[in-house]
């Protein structure tokens, strides 16, 4: 049964075929094409369709931006009255979210050429056959990136239209099913707008703009933080190919010659990952750096929200988004932490492998490839942090810093 069984393995996988690279980016790319953008150049796409999209990228971002400055109105009008604390507090999490949304679209729109080439240097290293991605582990790294991006957005999509349809879906449940009481109309958002948003079509209008303004702005964050990590896969799963390549290897049995032409090739692809490494830190330095800000305040706000109290269907809003905001946080640091050690192995596959017998020449370069090697690739948030998963520790102290200083605020 078991020779039965891995027999039909090759066969399984022959039937479906080799990975393709756009079977790493199709998430990413699924959720920006909601946005009507196109984070780097596709093949296919023709100039009709470009245009489309282009339309309506302006009437999403215009939108999106409408209502957020609809909500800053709110805020700061509640802060200088002095009434509605506990809903200013509620809409500052919201706004975060929102303006670390609109910076990463805007920021990644500003790198697509950067993006273009690194996603043409992948394809150019990616393997085509069944038989090239065999070592490579191609469809081990695939399910793997898949498993964490279909939770990850999963989790935000049923946070986001929690929020969108929870007034809808309390007015066909209690009102026009139950009628348990009158429908008093309420926006999934507290925004302000000079004129009574309350009543005729003025309310529909406006609920339909919150419900997109907030999709969008989901859209693209999930976007660029599930593009940052397939590319970081595509990565860990390169360093992991060169380390097996580099430990198979025994020295001293193929000419001197055909040592030094190995380890030659060894650090070109090598360099081409390093490269690679520090092309992702610059596209995504400014988005790793909102991410944690973000994160920080939003743990903040929403930690204060659920210790003050308040009524049973906004605490379980309020602990989906702070379980979001969790997940957001441990899935950056989790890749992090796997290029990290993904890119330290190279220096310990160089120190494991069979090179006793290598030419003296071939013996000294390799010392040079373990010095690079201890200096592991690492996902910078620009120039202020380092992140890892020690990062998260780091994140929950400065969260718990703001927590206590809101709370003391609200005491007195």
């Amino acid at each position: 049964m078991a020779a039965q069984k891995k027999a039909q393995e090759p066969r399984e996988q022959e039937k479906s075929g080799p990975i393709p690279l756009d079977g790493f980016l199709k998430y990413a790319n699924v959720f920006y094409l909601s946005i009507g953008m196109l984070a780097y150049d596709h093949k296919e796409s023709g100039k009709r369709k470009e245009l489309l999209l282009h339309w309506m990228f302006i009437a999403q971002m215009v939108n999106l931006n409408a209502v957020l400055f609809s909500e800053l109105i709110y805020v700061f009008l509640a802060i200088g009255k002095g009434s509605n604390f506990l809903e200013a507090t509620m809409n500052l999490s919201f706004i975060g979210f929102v303006v670390v949304g609109d910076l990463k679209i805007w920021h990644i729109w500003r790198q697509r050429k950067r993006l273009t080439q690194v996603v043409n240097e992948l394809e150019n290293l990616h393997p085509e056959s069944l038989d090239q991605q065999e070592p490579y582990n191609v469809k081990y790294h695939l399910s793997g990136y898949s498993r964490y991006s279909k939770f990850y957005f999963g989790m935000h999509l049923v946070l986001i239209w929690t929020y969108n349809l929870y007034w809808a879906v309390y007015y066909l449940v209690c009102d026009f099913w139950l009628g348990v009481r009158q429908f008093e109309r309420m926006l999934p958002y507290y925004c302000w707008v000079p004129w009574d948003w309350s009543t005729g079509l003025s309310y529909y209008l406006m609920y339909v703009s919150q419900n997109l303004a907030g999709q969008a702005c989901l859209s693209g964050q999930l976007a660029a933080d599930m593009l940052m990590c397939v590319l970081v896969t595509l990565v860990v799963m390169h360093f992991i190919r060169l380390s097996g390549h580099i430990q198979g290897h025994v020295a001293g049995i193929l000419s001197s010659q055909q040592d030094l032409e190995f380890l030659q090739a060894v650090v070109v692809y090598h360099q081409r990952l390093l490269h690679l490494c520090q092309d992702i830190n610059e596209i995504f330095g400014v988005s790793l750096l909102c991410n944690f800000v973000s994160s920080s305040f939003i743990i903040c706000f929403v930690g204060f929200q659920m210790t003050i109290g308040g009524k049973i269907d906004n605490l379980v809003m309020l602990v989906l988004f702070l379980f979001c905001a969790m997940v957001q946080v441990f899935m950056i640091a989790t890749h992090a932490q796997r290029l990290i050690d993904a890119s330290e192995q190279i220096g310990q596959a160089v120190y494991s492998h069979d090179w006793f017998h290598g030419d003296i020449r071939y013996r000294k370069m390799l010392v040079l490839i373990v010095k690079r090697a201890q200096q592991p690739s690492r996902l910078k948030a620009t120039i202020f942090l380092n992140v890892s998963l020690v990062t998260v520790s780091d994140l929950l102290q400065l969260s718990y810093k703001f927590f206590a200083l809101l709370r003391t605020m609200y005491s007195t």
